[in-house]
């Protein structure tokens, strides 16, 4: 009777088919969400890098207006020297105060002709740079 039993009874030694679909639905699904989460973290890292680099484009042009090295004059989408992909505009304001102008500059990254990709803006009031140069040279005829 017992051999009977043993011949009738459940006993598995393996997998069933639906268990294996079902885990290899299970790890396909896993293995779905993990490619997105690295997609997601590659893009973030493009963008974070594109804001650095706008950020100290920006900074770069400031300082040269501020420093006297570029002319403090109106500028729209000039292309970087080492770039295409990145441009430059200045917009140069009456800073509402004597002699005081508002100085605003964009830097744009895109790729050819597309919606930019990364931007930065800053702005600086300063005092136009000709207050100095007049009063220079009024000193020099004084005397």
């Amino acid at each position: 009777m017992q051999s009977r039993r043993r011949q009738s009874g459940h006993h598995r030694s393996g997998l069933t088919i639906i268990e294996v679909i079902v885990a290899t639905a299970i790890f396909l699904g896993a293995l779905g969400v993990i490619i997105q989460i690295m997609n997601l973290g590659d893009s973030a890292r493009v963008s974070a890098t594109l804001d650095a680099e706008a950020a100290l484009r920006c900074e770069s042009v400031m300082g040269e207006i501020v420093s006297g090295v570029r002319t403090m004059v109106p500028v729209s989408q000039e292309p970087f020297e080492d770039s295409d992909r990145w441009k430059a505009t200045v917009f140069v304001e009456d800073g509402g105060g004597d002699s005081l102008m508002k100085i605003t500059v964009i830097t744009e990254h895109s790729e050819g002709d597309a919606i930019p990709n990364s931007s930065f803006r800053l702005v600086r009031y300063m005092r136009d740079p000709q207050l100095f140069v007049d009063a220079a040279m009024t000193s020099g005829t004084d005397e």
